[in-house]
């Protein structure tokens, strides 16, 4: 056998990956059909991914969730920027994971590749040697280990292939976090709070929300949220319950419609608690409720919508 008859019958078997996925296929299907089966065989022949089939879709529509999905659940449901802030910065934290992690990944499938590309030269040196020596027994077992090694790099390319698609996608929600971070970060700044004082903020208005729906839906509040109302210091308390006399006054008395916008949205101004003094919310005295010195450096300088 020569080493040029070696190679032929090698890059044969290796190339004939279409004749074989098409002989499994019945021949009984109609015409239509067997098209389809041919464009999928010449997908799986020539190695093709997602990215290579359809990359103006994916250069717009992510795999992932939408930035408007993500702002709606992980932001909407939040009633100040500093809570916000808290949640696009450990948003960021796992999107970098996510990114760090699929960085590393990238790197293993290319170490993988390389090393399978240096093993199937190493494999073809040695069996142009058991050629030339007419050794045919190790040919034989050199050409299935070459094949496998073949396999074994189709694999490892496809792998890279994806790799590199979800690192892409773990920059750009990177990208994504650092601008929401950047957005909520400015909005703190202008708030004039602490991140302590817009706690008060925060459940004054969680609690008011709460108590629309349920006053919308059922006509009442639960126990379970009167309860824990019952919780909140003195002066915090008052400011909700009177938000829920407000709530009750615009439902029940002026007949507010039922198709209408949220009142805590519509009122928000009106319902969202006041800074009285420094450190100070409705009266109270927020670092003597905590127990200690509330922490301000990003708001220090921001204007107070709220005095």
């Amino acid at each position: 056998m020569s080493e040029n008859t070696n190679n032929q019958d090698l890059a044969l078997i290796i190339e004939n990956d279409k004749e074989q996925f098409l002989s499994v296929i019945d021949n009984n299907y109609p015409t239509e059909i067997k098209e389809g089966i041919n464009q999928v065989v010449d997908i799986l022949t020539q190695e093709k991914q997602i990215t290579d089939l359809y990359p103006e879709i994916l250069a717009e529509i992510p795999i992932s969730t939408s930035q408007f999905q993500d702002t709606c659940v992980q932001y909407g449901q939040h009633f100040t920027p500093h809570k916000k802030l808290r949640q696009a910065v450990m948003e960021l934290q796992d999107k970098l994971g996510a990114l760090y992690a699929a960085k590393t990944s990238h790197k293993k499938a290319m170490l993988k590749v390389e090393r399978t590309k240096l093993e199937i030269e190493n494999l073809e040196e040695e069996l142009d040697l058991a050629v030339k020596e007419n050794d045919d027994k190790s040919s034989k077992r050199l050409k299935l280990s070459l094949l496998e090694k073949q396999v074994e790099l189709e694999e490892n390319e496809r792998g890279l292939n994806s790799s590199s698609h979800l690192v892409k996608d773990a920059m750009l929600k990177v990208i994504q976090q650092e601008n929401l971070v950047d957005k909520y970060k400015k909005e703190v700044e202008d708030s004039g709070l602490s991140y302590e004082e817009s706690e008060v903020e925060y459940y004054v208005m969680y609690f008011t929300y709460d108590a629309e729906k349920q006053l919308r839906t059922m006509g009442r509040i639960d126990t379970g949220t009167f309860g824990a109302i019952g919780q909140l210091p003195e002066e915090i308390r008052k400011k909700v319950l009177n938000n829920i006399s407000f709530l009750k006054h615009k439902l029940f008395e002026e007949n507010y419609p039922a198709e209408g916008d949220f009142l805590c949205k519509v009122f928000f101004e009106e319902l969202r608690p006041k800074k009285t003094g420094e450190n100070e919310m409705e009266g109270m005295k927020v670092d003597k409720f905590i127990g200690s010195k509330t922490i301000k450096l990003l708001s220090l300088n921001g204007e107070d919508s709220n005095k």
